[in-house]
């Protein structure tokens, strides 16, 4: 079974005002997951160092991390992360951007896993409700126009930034994947919202998808990891 989180970082800083990529990563170690999809993590911090930010998130487990800037400087960058345990076949990015907002993208990547390939998609959506929806048609069209791994089992996760509760955005991406509901993921001091998701095809490579709760998550962000377990199927 592969452990599979979605998990906004917030740049590593916690809600108690400590900024570590190191305790975040020791975390996944721990929770043994294999591939995490991570959105805000940024190195454009003066006072540090790329090279360490990258070295303190993989904690020594993930083999792999690839990086999908959405802004980048001289000093460093922001944006998606992939993580995993396994080789990467084939990665993209998306440029999903809308004009007068801050940059969005689309990242994937085929990883070989020991049970094959896996096909799995990172995003992180827009604050406005216009911006988010425009993003969304282009994820859509490009998931239903574009299948670089030959129907390989994929697995969509992200920061969907979606607050409204009685929503009809993802009308459209249902259609074509299936959801994998969880509980409220956001903010962690009182879950309300639920912003981070997870959709795969097909729908029985999902046995389980939950919030990971605990005393750690809590505290590192201010989002919640969403976990799925998954099993491949030969």
């Amino acid at each position: 079974m592969l452990r599979l989180v979605t998990y906004n970082i917030h740049s590593g800083i916690g809600v108690d005002g400590i900024q570590s990529y190191r305790r975040i990563g020791e975390f996944l170690k721990q929770q043994q997951v294999d591939i995490a999809l991570i959105q805000e993590m940024d190195t454009r911090p003066s006072q540090r160092d790329t090279d360490k930010d990258i070295e303190d998130l993989c904690a020594g487990h993930f083999s792999t991390l690839v990086p999908s800037p959405a802004i980048e400087l001289e000093q460093g960058w922001y944006g998606n992360v992939i993580l995993a345990r396994f080789p990467v076949l084939f990665s993209h990015t998306l440029d999903v951007s809308q004009a007068g907002f801050q940059p969005r993208n689309v990242q994937e990547a085929v990883l070989q896993t020991e049970r094959g390939a896996l096909h799995v998609v990172n995003t992180h959506k827009g604050l406005n409700r216009l911006e988010r929806r425009r993003q969304l048609a282009l994820l859509d069209q490009h998931l239903r126009q574009t299948d670089v791994s030959g129907q390989l089992p994929l697995l969509v996760g992200g920061d969907f930034n979606e607050w409204q509760f009685f929503s009809s955005a993802f009308r459209h991406i249902n259609q074509v994947l299936h959801p994998h509901p969880v509980a409220a993921s956001f903010p962690t001091r009182w879950p309300l919202f639920r912003l981070d998701r997870i959709w795969s095809r097909p729908a029985n490579i999902v046995r389980n998808a939950t919030v990971l709760k605990t005393p750690e998550t809590r505290i590192y962000s201010d989002h919640y990891p969403v976990l799925a377990e998954i099993e491949l199927l030969r």
